[in-house]
């Protein structure tokens, strides 16, 4: 029964990318599985600052806000003199080391977005992290030049679940309200933005409730789009 609703579900989700005008993935968990890799670095970061290492859970509890947002959220919790923006050093440093090591964007996700872009659907980055931490990542991935336009924290005043920065990228696409936008994401925040934008989206966490259709994994769907 379980494959036969996850065959079903990838269907559906293919049937909304043919019709799309533009896709917009999340950067985080989504297009780039990369959340261990974060939690990583936030840890190396914390402990060069001296201050004490996340608990059970602390990241998990964080996790679909924006760095920002993050990196304020752990500070509070934490006594000492250290500010936002040292942190956001840091954990930019640690992260972009780990992902030389290994590309958090996989090869099928990738081929997913370019595939999209030959058949002439737009496609656009719209990430609650910040540019100096995605751009390199994509650079390697060689989708740089194949994105529309890639939305960071930094364009926009309140992150997800605000729909502000889904609602940049269309206008930055250059496409009208009646566009069909369909939105990629694995945090709940994600879908909420999503849904308050007036957007389809799909969701690679089958676990989370409110998304148009909910896939197995971005992996699974790019599949599901190749043996269409």
């Amino acid at each position: 029964m379980a494959t036969i609703l996850s065959s079903s579900a990838l269907s559906e989700a293919v049937s909304l990318l043919r019709n799309a005008d533009a896709v917009l993935f999340d950067f985080n968990g989504t297009l780039s599985l990369d959340e261990e890799i974060l939690e990583r670095s936030y840890v190396a970061a914390l402990t060069a600052l001296g201050l004490p290492a996340m608990g059970p859970g602390e990241y998990a509890g964080l996790m679909g806000r924006s760095e920002l947002d993050i990196c304020q959220a752990l500070l509070a919790a934490r006594e000492g003199s250290a500010g936002r923006d040292e942190l956001l050093d840091l954990l930019t440093a640690s992260y972009l080391e780990n992902c030389r090591e290994h590309s958090p964007v996989p090869e099928s996700h990738r081929r997913l977005v370019e595939r999209l872009v030959d058949r002439g659907t737009v496609c656009a980055v719209v990430t609650g992290t910040i540019r100096p931490m995605v751009e390199p990542v994509l650079a390697r991935t060689g989708l740089i030049p194949v994105l529309g336009c890639v939305v960071t924290i930094e364009d926009i005043e309140h992150g997800k679940p605000d729909p502000e920065g889904f609602l940049l990228a269309r206008r930055l696409l250059d496409l009208s309200e009646e566009a069909a936008c369909v939105v990629v994401e694995d945090s709940s925040s994600g879908i909420e933005a999503a849904s308050r934008a007036g957007m389809s989206s799909i969701v690679v966490n089958p676990g989370l409730p409110g998304a148009s259709v909910a896939v197995p994994s971005l992996s699974a769907l790019s599949q599901a789009w190749i043996d269409q």
